[in-house]
């Protein structure tokens, strides 16, 4: 299992901290342009900005994976690929979140001496919070041969609650929604470029991963006809008990987060964090069947 980088986790209730109240989040649904940065950034920009004049409660935005170049066109993505901490997007997205006070998770192509990894960014107003790089590498597209499969995940304290970040069809496998679970997180946040005509599998994934670790998930898809392939269902916010909270407006799915809901629905339905990443059964000799 890769290391979980847990944070502090400074001024929650059970720590002496205010108490957190209720905040919006969108999942942000775009076309963005094959390689077209700064339009892409600037594309982002101006939606973000409405939300936020819509909706002075919005607190976290994720956008599509790859968001800043379009999942599109990949031979040629390593062009586009960047510094997760200084590149063009992290610099554009840090001083919106700063500008604005909010979180945005967003995709982008990262350049490291270790290879081009597929990864997300999470930035609020203090500048780059976390990365993640894919575990997930698809094979039905040149994904696989394209980038470096990543490992670590962290979890991090983000506007009072603990968020991870997750890509894609990391959704389609219950273990990284699960690890950040057990690693502290009630909130995972999941940039997509999930095609069609597999997009029904897409909301159920997103509802299993929710459902499976008592966690609100908020994944946004990127939309739209490109010449690889077609995106058309968009991607919304996930409650912990795996129902979809958001409504469409445009562009964005957004909805409101209790802060409290894992913790209440854990104790309602049953904790299924319980065994702590313990695959209860496993090494435990044959089970005995009582008649």
């Amino acid at each position: 299992m890769a290391e979980v980088i847990r944070g502090d986790f400074p001024g929650v209730e059970e720590h002496g901290g205010p108490p957190r109240l209720p905040s919006s989040i969108a999942a942000l649904n775009l076309r963005p342009a094959p390689g077209e940065v700064g339009d892409n950034l600037r594309l982002a920009g101006r939606a973000i900005r409405r939300l936020c004049r819509r909706d002075p409660a919005l607190r976290y935005v994720v956008l599509p994976e790859l968001f800043t170049c379009a999942y599109s066109d990949l031979g040629s993505v390593h062009h586009h690929a960047e510094d997760a901490d200084f590149g063009e997007s992290a610099r554009f997205f840090a001083g919106l979140a700063r500008d604005l006070g909010i979180f945005i998770a967003y995709g982008f192509p990262e350049w490291s001496a270790a290879g081009v990894f597929n990864s997300a960014n999470l930035v609020g107003p203090g500048g780059v919070l976390a990365t993640y790089r894919k575990r997930n590498l698809v094979e039905t597209t040149p994904e696989y041969r394209v980038f470096a499969a990543g490992a670590d995940l962290p979890v991090v304290e983000a506007g009072g609650l603990r968020v991870a970040l997750s890509i894609c069809w990391d959704l389609g496998f219950p273990e990284v929604a699960r690890e950040a679970a057990v690693g502290g997180a009630e909130l995972v946040l999941a940039p997509a470029a999930w095609r069609e005509p597999w997009g029904p599998q897409y909301g159920l994934s997103c509802a299993a991963r929710a459902l499976d670790s008592g966690i609100h998930l908020a994944s946004a898809n990127q939309l739209g006809v490109y010449p690889e392939a077609r995106f058309g269902t968009p991607g919304h916010v996930y409650g912990p008990d795996g129902m979809r909270l958001s409504r469409r407006f445009g562009a964005a799915s957004i909805a409101r987060l209790d802060p409290g809901a894992p913790e209440l629905w854990r104790r309602f339905y049953g904790d299924t964090l319980a065994s702590h990443g313990r695959v209860v059964g496993i090494d435990e000799g044959p089970l005995e069947i009582v008649s």
